[in-house]
């Protein structure tokens, strides 16, 4: 990106919300590790940077903070379960992206985003050395007392502030604000264009009528004069009517995703009788995070996670994926022990064909998620690092469909979120 479009921004190192940003910036085109977040995150990422060297396809992020929330506020409402407790912060930022097609061809867009994080971390005086942790050295999944002592399989030793805290989910959601710096260059952008334009036009109908020649300087004042008006007064006029557009147009696109407000305290009110530490900004992160694994995956069918049909070549171009914010709930049955949520989830995708870049494109996917209803909810629980029912030994589900040790099948839904179904509405 140009230079000069670049912000200066220096994040806070020891600052995790901020680390996971600074890193996620350089991580997505591959210049750089995302350490600060979790396995699965890290391996929804790799799937999406598998899709676009598949698609020859070069995609930059970056994301500075701006804004009433720049330094990063945190959400109300917490959850834990026995181990990790898990709270969510989000930064007032503008979000830059930058897209390169194999045919040299480059798309740039910039915008105002609120970007939510969910930050898990142990629970103070709680000993976790016998859970398992997928290696950040080699990628094996291990005992965290073997990772502080040595990954039997790398002889790597990390130290627990190097494990925990972790970003266990994150997306961005448009951003309307103004602060008040934006709304004046906003306006002087339009004061000073109207202007200008009323001082070219009265030259160029003074050149038509033959009055260019004999334009005295109290004629150039008295259009200067003319302009500096027509700039304030209608300038402030079509900055307002711009602006104005610009939401009825951003309404427009959100009419859509009006019943999903109020669905997560609907959700909330069903679940207590199911699980009374639910949460549904945890679920919210879940699903968006199995459906950017599902659809930048080759093949869906291979993620332990998702039951469903093949999606064919449905989403075979996707590049990008920005959840919008909204997952409405749209009901829940239970069965024979399990649970079948059907929910709607908003999503504005990027797409790449045949060199051609397709941004912004709004898209609803009802999704059908299930669990079953008598283990309880693990919320730090991974794909990269199960533990087989059987034999206990510990494998990476993204690899193996059954356990390497003991050839015992594991499913999904018995111990965490699964989902079962994906339509196109």
């Amino acid at each position: 990106m140009p230079k000069e479009e670049q912000v200066v921004w220096k994040p806070d190192s020891s600052n995790i919300y901020e680390r996971f940003i600074e890193q996620y910036d350089e991580a997505i085109s591959g210049e750089k590790e995302l350490t600060a977040g979790d396995q699965d995150t890290r391996y929804a990422l790799k799937l999406q940077q598998e899709r676009l060297r598949e698609k020859g396809v070069k995609m930059r992020y970056r994301i500075t903070p701006r804004g009433f929330m720049a330094d990063g506020k945190s959400l109300p409402k917490k959850w834990m379960d026995q181990h990790y407790v898990s709270e969510m912060a989000y930064y007032t930022s503008l979000w830059e992206r930058e897209i390169e097609t194999r045919e040299g061809k480059t798309y740039r867009q910039k915008s105002k985003m609120t970007i939510y994080e969910t930050k898990t971390d142990v629970i103070g005086g709680v000993n976790v050395e016998e859970e398992i942790y997928v290696c950040p050295g080699c990628g094996a999944p291990s005992k965290i007392k073997d990772l502080l002592n040595g990954c039997q399989y790398c002889g790597s030793k990390f130290q627990m502030s190097e494990l925990y805290p972790t970003i266990t989910s994150h997306y961005l959601v448009r951003d309307f604000s103004f602060t008040k710096d934006e709304m004046k260059k906003h306006l002087m952008k339009f004061m000073i264009g109207t202007g200008i334009g009323t001082f070219i036009f009265g030259i160029i109908i003074r050149a038509v009528k033959g009055m260019l020649l004999p334009l005295t300087v109290g004629g150039i004042i008295s259009l200067l004069l003319i302009s500096a008006f027509s700039g304030v007064v209608l300038g402030y006029f079509l900055s307002s009517y711009a602006l104005i557009g610009s939401l009825v147009k951003q309404a427009g696109r959100t009419v859509p995703m009006m019943g999903a407000i109020g669905a997560g305290k609907r959700f909330e009110f069903f679940m207590k009788k199911y699980s009374p530490e639910f949460s549904y900004e945890y679920l919210t992160g879940k699903t968006v995070a199995m459906l950017k694994m599902i659809l930048f995956a080759k093949d869906a069918q291979e993620l332990p996670f998702y039951l469903g049909k093949p999606l064919g070549d449905r989403f075979q171009d996707l590049v990008d994926i920005l959840f919008r914010g909204a997952m409405n709930f749209k009901g829940m049955k239970e069965q024979n022990g399990y649970l079948h949520v059907t929910v709607d989830v908003f999503l504005e995708n990027a797409y790449v064909t045949d060199g051609k870049v397709r941004a912004n494109k709004d898209e609803k996917l009802r999704v059908t998620l299930v669990k079953n209803l008598n283990m309880p909810i693990q919320y730090h629980f991974s794909i990269k690092k199960l533990e087989c029912p059987t034999c206990h030994g510990s494998f990476d589900a993204t690899k193996n469909k059954t356990c390497p040790y003991c050839g015992g099948t594991y499913r999904i839904e018995d111990a965490d979120w699964a989902i079962e179904d994906i339509q196109v509405l």
